[in-house]
Formats: structure tokens, sequence, C-alpha cells
């Protein structure tokens, strides 16, 4: 059972968090990339979820993902318009993924959640190595530090993670503080690797 002490903290750091990820946004704390205290802020895409639990849809491997972005979705492509190497593709898609018939492809999978932030846990004489866990998460979510006490080499800190894009949160006597604040997750990052990031943090999540 959660003390108050530990109550009244995680209340302070939804206050810091909310003017970029909103208020009650569901969070978990995961080992990401290595890290193993990373709290992973979070937003289902309620209908996909729906869809794939209803259809009992089988996990997405990248190789399905790279396929599934070379078509529309919710659009029926006609097989013959596909290249040659694209409708053999097609045909290895698992179940509930699209709907394939004699003459058409339609695709329905489409990214079950998004991330808003990657939060990884770090105390100030350590932080070096989670800004390096933080880099290998940039490429697929926001992603900030958040420090047990100010780090004694502030100024290097806050130059590597500004040069990164990744944010810094301080404590401060009235809770957390945004030191450095993170650069927002460009949307046209919709690549299969990214696409999979999501993938693995959807099965991991209660």
């Amino acid at each position: 059972m959660a003390t108050a002490a530990a109550v009244d903290s995680h209340a302070r750091l939804e206050r810091a968090l909310a003017p970029l990820i909103g208020d009650n946004t569901p969070s978990a704390e995961l080992s990401l990339k290595s890290h193993r205290k990373t709290l992973v802020f979070y937003r289902r895409n309620a209908a996909e979820c729906a869809r794939r639990r209803h259809h009992r849809a089988d996990p997405l491997a990248i190789g399905h993902l790279a396929t599934l972005l070379e078509l529309p979705t919710e659009l029926d492509v006609p097989l013959a318009a596909l290249p040659k190497p694209l409708c053999e593709r097609v045909h290895t898609l698992p179940r509930a993924a699209a709907t394939l018939t004699a003459t058409h492809i339609r695709r329905h999978a489409v990214r079950p959640l998004a991330v808003d932030l990657a939060l990884l846990r770090t105390s100030a004489h350590h932080w070096n190595k989670a800004l390096i866990h933080a880099c290998d998460i940039t490429p697929f979510a926001r992603c900030a530090l958040l420090l047990n006490a100010p780090a004694a080499e502030r100024d290097d800190l806050y130059m590597q993670a500004a040069y990164y894009g990744i944010g810094v949160l301080e404590p401060a006597p009235d809770g957390p503080v945004w030191a450095v604040p993170p650069e927002a997750y460009p949307n046209f990052r919709h690549t299969p690797v990214a696409w999979h990031f999501t993938e693995q943090l959807h099965a991991r999540l209660p």
C-alpha cells in the first residue's frame, strides 16, 4: 500500500508533468532499453485495442509492420496494383492485421498506443548512464530524466540533455521543476521500428 509521502510525491510529479502530457495520463514503471526505472506515460488507442481483443489478433513482428506501412488503412487495394514483392508479403500477414481476398487487401492494424513521455529515474551521480539510455529511447518517444537531487555537474548535464532534446526534472521544495524541457517527439517518425516500439510496450502493459 502506498504511503502518504509516496502519494504526495507522485501528485507533485503529476503537477510538473501536466502542462506536457495533461492530467490523469496512465503510466507504468518498466525496464526500458536496459534502464530499470523508466516511468512511461501512454495513451491507448481504445478502438484498436478492442478490435484486436475481439479478433484475437496475433502479435505483429517488425517485418509485418514494414508490410502494413506500405498499405493505406481501411481501404481496399487491388492485389494486381501492388508490386510483386509486396503482393507476396501481404500473404504472410497474421490474423486480424488485414483482410485478404482473392483480389484485394484491406489493412486494419494501426498502433495500439502512443507514448507521451518516457521518464527515466536516476540519481544525481549516475545521470551520465541514464542519459545514454535516454538517447536510445528518443528515436521512439519524448524523453526526460528525473533526478533525485540536483546534479553536481549541472552545466554539463544541461548542455548534453538540451543537445539531444532530452528533458531534465530536478527536485525543488514544491515538487519537481523543469531545468531543461524535453523536445516534442516528431510526428513524422512513423517507421516500422518506431511502431514496433509501441507493440513491445503494448505487450508488457497491464
